[in-house]
């Protein structure tokens, strides 16, 4: 089964805090969202070792698969909006646009941060940080 890497698993990762070995099969790609790539690199960017870490994202992002906010996920993210705006639940864009891309693959997003992303109806969470 493949996985969907959130930036917390990802910066573990960079850490050295976390090894995906023991949860992951070699055979199958790791994937993470655009919008991950995003994160990663505004971090990198705003860090004091700028092109350091910039060259440790590039490493870790060689080996996984990057899964594009489309137009799939644009219509999944506008419907969890709505029903998450009624429930008086909202969630920031960028999380609910993760979880978007997840839910349009029917993957699991692997991500320390359950507290938001637990009440994205049909979501299924997985946290190897716990």
């Amino acid at each position: 089964m493949s996985f969907i890497l959130d930036s917390d698993h990802c910066i573990a990762i960079l850490r050295k805090q976390l090894d995906v070995s023991a949860w992951v099969n070699p055979l199958v790609p790791l994937l993470v969202t655009a919008l991950t790539v995003s994160e990663l690199t505004f971090g990198a960017h705003k860090s004091a070792r700028a092109a350091h870490n910039l060259a440790q994202v590039d490493v870790l992002l060689e080996g996984m698969t990057i899964l594009p906010f489309d137009a799939a996920a644009a219509r999944r993210h506008g419907q969890l909006k709505d029903i998450l705006r009624r429930a008086g639940i909202p969630l920031a864009d960028l999380d609910l646009q993760i979880a978007s891309i997840a839910l349009s693959h029917g993957l699991p997003l692997v991500t320390h941060n359950t507290a938001h992303f637990n009440r994205i109806p049909g979501l299924i969470l997985v946290d190897w940080l716990a």
